[in-house]
C-alpha cells in the first residue's frame, strides 16, 4: 500500500503524543523496543553460529587440509611416498598440494611430569598447515639434527604450561612400535622444545607435537619411504567428497581417503543441531513483535477515534487514514529494525577486536565465542522485519479506515 507523505506526518504525530497523554508513547516503546531486541536476538544467533561454522572449518582445514590420506591398516605405514607427492597433482587436477607426514602416539617426559601425545613428523618443504603462523614463542624451524645436536619439537602453549616447558628446555618422547618387549622396545629420544603454538582448540594444543618427518621416521623404526599418511588441500572446497573418492580409486588399497568433514563429523553434527531451534525461535520473535504492533495500533484508535474523524470529515477517506495506521506500522518497525541491527553490528565488530565473551576450549574447541558479519542476513532480517510490520498494521488500519465520522466525533 502507498503510504502518502501527509499520512506519514500525521502517523509520526500520533506516535509522539503530548505530554499529557504518556501512554501512547509508552506502549509505542515498548512496540519498538520487542521488535529491536527480536532483531537483535536473532542477528547476534546467526551471527555466532556463522562465526562458530567458518572458524571450526578454517582450524580444521589449517590442521590438516581438506583431505587425509591414511592407511586402512591400522598403525601400518604407508610406502613410496615420493613418488605418491610428485604424481598425484597431476591425476588429479584439483589437488594443489601434498604434505607427507608421519603421526603416531607417545609419551612425552619433562622435568615436572608426563603426557599422551600425537607426535606428527612433518615435511618442511610441503607442510600446508598454519602452525607456524600461530607460534606464541620460540620458532616453528624444524632442521635436520647435525651430529651430536638434539632434533627440535613445537608443542602446544598449552601442553607447555602443564609440563612447565619453554623453548630452550629438553624433554623426551618415549614411542612405542605396538607392544613393547625386549624384541621390539619402544623408540626413546631427547628433544630440544624449539617453540610453542596456540590455536585456541584445546583438543589441538594439548596433544599434538610436530618435529621433522626424518626424526618421526627414525623415532619409530620407519624406512626413507615410509609415512603414516598425507594432508592434501584442493582447489574447490565443495567437491571434496567426489576427488576424495577419486584419490582413494587412484592410490589403491591400503590407501583410505577422507576428507575433513568426515574427520570432524561430531563437530558438524553439533553445529547443525544448533541451527535447528532457528526457525522456532525466528516464529515466536515475529510473533510477539506482530501482537505488539496490533496491540499498539489498536489502543492507538481507540485513542485517536475522534481526529480520525476529524480526518476523515476533512476529506481523508478510508485509505488516507489507513495510510496514518500503516505508516505507524512502518515507523515502529523501521525504528526498531534499525536500533536492532545497529546493536548486532556493534556487538559482532566489538567481539571480533576484543574477543570479550571468552570460553572454555575443552568443551567448546575454541577459547572465544567467534562471530561473522554477513550482510545477506542482515538484508534477510531487514525484509522480513518490514514486511512483518505492515502485515501486523493492516487489520488494525481497517478497523480504522471503517469508522464512521459522526460515530468518530460522537465518541468518548
Amino acid at each position: 500500500m502507498h503510504v502518502r507523505t501527509w499520512a506519514l506526518f500525521i502517523a509520526r504525530r500520533y506516535l509522539a503524543p503530548a505530554r499529557r497523554n504518556r501512554f501512547i508513547g509508552f506502549i509505542t516503546l515498548i512496540a519498538t523496543l520487542g521488535v529491536m531486541f527480536g532483531t537483535t536476538a536473532l542477528l547476534v544467533s546467526l551471527s555466532i553460529l556463522d562465526g562458530f561454522d567458518k572458524t571450526l572449518r578454517s582450524n580444521m582445514i589449517s590442521f590438516m587440509g581438506h583431505i587425509e590420506v591414511t592407511s586402512i591398516k591400522q598403525g601400518r605405514p604407508l610406502s613410496g611416498y615420493r613418488e605418491v607427492v610428485a604424481s598425484l597433482p597431476k591425476f588429479e587436477p584439483q589437488v594443489t598440494n601434498v604434505s607427507p607426514f608421519v603421526r603416531r602416539e607417545g609419551i612425552i617426559r619433562s622435568r615436572t611430569g608426563l603426557e599422551g601425545v600425537l607426535v606428527k613428523g612433518i615435511d618442511a618443504a610441503t607442510d600446508l598447515s598454519t602452525i607456524r603462523q600461530r607460534i606464541v614463542a620460540g620458532t616453528f624451524d624444524l632442521p635436520e639434527p647435525a651430529p651430536g645436536e638434539l632434533p627440535t619439537m613445537v608443542i602446544g602453549e598449552r601442553l607447555g604450561i602443564k609440563l612447565k616447558l619453554r623453548p630452550g628446555d629438553t624433554a623426551v618422547i618415549f614411542a612405542p612400535n605396538g607392544t613393547p618387549s625386549p624384541e621390539n622396545p619402544a623408540g626413546i629420544e631427547q628433544f630440544v622444545v624449539g617453540g610453542l603454538y596456540r590455536t585456541g582448540m584445546a583438543e589441538h594444543d594439548d596433544i599434538y607435537t610436530y618435529t621433522s618427518l626424518r626424526t618421526a621416521q627414525r623415532l619409530w623404526k620407519y624406512q626413507d619411504d615410509q609415512i603414516t599418511g598425507y594432508d592434501i588441500l584442493i582447489r574447490d572446497v565443495d567437491s571434496v567428497a567426489q576427488v576424495s573418492q577419486r584419490i582413494s580409486v587412484a592410490l589403491g588399497y591400503p590407501h583410505f581417503a577422507q576428507t575433513f568433514y568426515d574427520i570432524f563429523a561430531p563437530f558438524f553434527a553439533w553445529l547443525d543441531l544448533q541451527r535447528v531451534p532457528i526457525p522456532i525461535v525466528l516464529t515466536l520473535i515475529s510473533i510477539v513483535a506482530v501482537f505488539n504492533i496490533v496491540s499498539t495500533l489498536l489502543i492507538m484508535i481507540l485513542e485517536k477515534t475522534e481526529s480520525i474523524g476529524v480526518l476523515t470529515t476533512l476529506g481523508a477517506g478510508p485509505g488516507g487514514v489507513m495510510s496514518v495506521f500503516v505508516g505507524q506500522g512502518l515507523l515502529i518497525g523501521g525504528v526498531g529494525t534499525a536500533l536492532g541491527c545497529l546493536i548486532s553490528l556493534a556487538f559482532t565488530l566489538a567481539q571480533q577486536h576484543f574477543q570479550f565473551l571468552r570460553l572454555d576450549a575443552d568443551i567448546y574447541f575454541i577459547d572465544a565465542v567467534p562471530v561473522s558479519l554477513n550482510p545477506w542476513h542482515y538484508l534477510i532480517v531487514i525484509s522480513v522485519s518490514v514486511v512483518l510490520c505492515v502485515l501486523s498494521t493492516l487489520f488494525p488500519a481497517y478497523v480504522a479506515s471503517r469508522l464512521r465520522p459522526v460515530d468518530a466525533l460522537r465518541f468518548q
